[in-house]
């Protein structure tokens, strides 16, 4: 059939896309009142850095590299002593954010449509630019996945290539058979289309996506209809 190919991957975004993004930030208004100058210097950085990661020079090749230039641009910005800020990161973003997600649920559906097509034999992965691995146990989705990928142990965020490329090189799986589903335009289904994959986005009607969906259904059937 024209248009038909066969898949044999899907991998999830985390944040946004398995559940309600606004519902941890309301959860840690408290930490971002009680420390806003770092939380607003952590996300300057971080777009700071998807700026960089696109130039040839760029350095870090792993997340112990990019966590120490993650230091240093928070330190600059803040002018702190670099010691000073790494533990405060550590504490704050990789610590008590994440312990916040038990007060989280997911989307309504998301378990059962994951469930759905995992029985029917395709590989789950997620790929976040935060460790996944203890929200997903916290949201009540560890156990579908076969792997819990973060983009930082290649030293990057996404969309940069070598986090796809990771998936590629952790799942075995050609890349036109993997279905990458996020809810970030740039960052999700740009650069999962570069990477050779297939990209379903979660939210309004998109043309660089293979498909746009509102409901976990919607995800569920279409990926159905591309299984041999």
């Amino acid at each position: 059939m024209e248009g038909r190919y066969r898949l044999r991957a899907v991998a999830f975004d985390v944040d946004g896309t398995l559940y309600p993004e606004y519902s941890i930030a309301l959860r840690c208004i408290d930490l971002f009142l009680s420390h806003p100058r770092i939380f607003m210097a952590f996300s300057e950085v971080r777009k700071e850095i998807r700026f960089l990661q696109a130039q040839p020079n760029y350095i870090p090749r792993n997340m112990e590299e990019l966590h120490s230039f993650q230091i240093s641009l928070v330190a600059e910005r803040l002018r702190k002593d670099e010691l000073q800020i790494g533990r405060s990161i550590e504490r704050i973003f990789y610590h008590l954010v994440p312990e916040r997600f038990s007060l989280i649920r997911p989307y309504k559906g998301t378990r059962q449509a994951i469930e759905a097509i995992r029985q029917r034999g395709i590989t789950i992965t997620a790929l976040s630019d935060m460790p996944p691995q203890n929200k997903l146990k916290s949201l009540g989705l560890d156990d579908l996945f076969d792997f819990k990928l973060c983009t930082e142990d290649w030293g990057v965020l996404k969309p940069h290539q070598r986090a796809f490329d990771g998936i590629i090189q952790t799942i075995r799986i050609q890349p036109s058979e993997i279905l990458y589903v996020g809810n970030n335009v740039e960052y999700d289904i740009l650069g999962a289309k570069k990477a050779g994959m297939r990209a379903a986005l979660r939210g309004r009607q998109n043309s660089d996506a293979d498909l746009s969906f509102s409901n976990w259904e919607e995800l569920t059937e279409w990926v159905v209809k591309h299984i041999d």
